[in-house]
């Protein structure tokens, strides 16, 4: 049989230990203010437990030492509820978080002075308390998808085994108020106490792993300037849509190359050229869809990977139109000087039967090399060799990269002379 003391020492040892873990984690990311908060958390919670160290939870605590031990448990709580906040990049409602804390401990001693009766004295305490725990759970089942982890539902469960606590012991100070009495009635809820705690602080630290490796995951993944993706994070975001059990998604390729990009770099400078990346990027953006795929290639080429249902090109080429006019239509600013920019685009789609995006690629390839070749600020198409009006137009086979030209079809005209 499990002995009261020792249940309460090991709950007072573990808070400890995780403590001076979430400390020194502190002194090591001192902008990582939530460790300092969960620590301050556990540190009510283990002043409360040194100061019912020794007394049977059958007893029941007076209202000056009830008051100060309910109001510690109650900003252990409350705090975790404020450290998740500070977690999830939220602002923490500090005027509500004192009312819970306070809340927590001081109507049972007021209670008990008045002469009201045990089990409505404790109502008020574990009614507060699980409000505070109820804030919690809402804070986890409220996170955004970009920030959701699977760690948190650690927490969660956590939380969710504290509040059921909390509501089941309202019920059973009302109607088994005989059996709390009993010398064993203690034992299970420091053992449960103790489950739940494990599980919170535990799942605190995965939490923070596990962000921390999604943050360099997608850096990794990211063009530091433009924000946008790199060649590993598109074919990341590809393969993310991909299913092993159904066939590759359709999709067309856009491959957009700022015109006489040289130019630009060699008169404003190279901060000049990466405020013309920064803007390009940005209006691309503001052109495709929230689907779309837009990611830097490489120097100044930018890959769109457009959802597309079918083989017709005419969206696709209506996009890229709508992408050249973007860029086209409106100056840059640069160093203080209004400069217009020109965009040159290939588009190819993925044909039917394509299990990559490796040939579309290359079809886009050479229609923006098409694109450059014929005036630049233009889009240019080149369609699938498979298609028949590509069939139908030839009478030989074409091989080598003059076929591949010769398959091209300027899909728009520039509505402004290449810059």
């Amino acid at each position: 049989m499990l002995d009261l003391t020792t249940l309460q020492v090991a709950s007072i040892s573990s808070r400890l230990a995780f403590v001076m873990v979430f400390l020194v984690t502190l002194l090591r990311h001192p902008r990582e203010i939530y460790f300092g908060v969960w620590a301050s958390a556990l540190c009510s919670s283990l002043v409360a437990s040194f100061l019912m160290l020794g007394d049977p939870p059958s007893v029941p605590l007076n209202a000056a030492k009830g008051s100060v031990v309910y109001i510690l448990y109650g900003a252990s709580l409350a705090l975790s509820w404020v450290g998740l906040r500070l977690f999830y990049e939220r602002t923490p409602r500090i005027p509500l978080t004192f009312v819970l804390i306070l809340a927590s401990g001081l109507p049972y001693g007021v209670l008990q002075q008045a002469g009201a009766s045990m089990p409505w004295s404790l109502t008020t305490v574990f009614g507060c308390i699980a409000l505070s725990t109820a804030l919690c759970i809402l804070e986890i089942l409220r996170t955004p998808a970009s920030m959701r982890l699977w760690t948190q539902y650690v927490v969660l469960l956590g939380f969710s085994g504290y509040l059921c606590t909390f509501l089941l012991s309202i019920g059973a100070v009302h109607f088994a108020s005989e059996r709390l009495a009993s010398p064993e009635s203690g034992i299970y809820p420091l053992v449960f106490d103790l489950w739940c705690g494990v599980f919170i602080q535990v799942g605190y630290l995965a939490m923070v792993g596990e962000r921390a490796n999604l943050k360099i995951s997608r850096l990794a993944e990211t063009d530091p300037l433009t924000g946008l993706a790199n060649r590993r994070g598109l074919f990341a975001a590809i393969n993310r849509r991909a299913s092993p059990a159904s066939p590759p998604p359709r999709c067309a390729i856009l491959l957009a190359d700022i015109d006489h990009f040289k130019s630009l770099n060699d008169t404003y400078g190279h901060d000049g050229g990466d405020a013309v990346l920064i803007g390009f990027a940005e209006r691309l953006r503001n052109v495709v869809r929230k689907n779309d795929i837009i990611a830097r290639w490489g120097g100044e080429e930018f890959l769109i990977v457009l959802d597309q249902a079918t083989d017709d090109v005419d969206p696709a080429v209506a996009a890229a139109e709508r992408l050249r006019r973007a860029v086209a239509g409106q100056p840059f600013t640069v160093n203080g000087a209004a400069v217009t920019v020109t965009a040159s685009i290939g588009v190819s789609i993925v044909a039917a039967g394509e299990v990559g995006i490796e040939p579309a690629l290359a079809r886009a390839d050479a229609a923006l090399y098409a694109a450059k070749r014929d005036g630049r600020n233009r889009v240019c198409l080149e369609r699938p060799l498979s298609q028949p009006d590509i069939k139908a137009a030839r009478t030989e086979p074409l091989s080598g990269l003059r076929g591949a030209m010769d398959a091209i079809q300027i899909a728009g005209q520039p509505r402004s002379e290449p810059a």
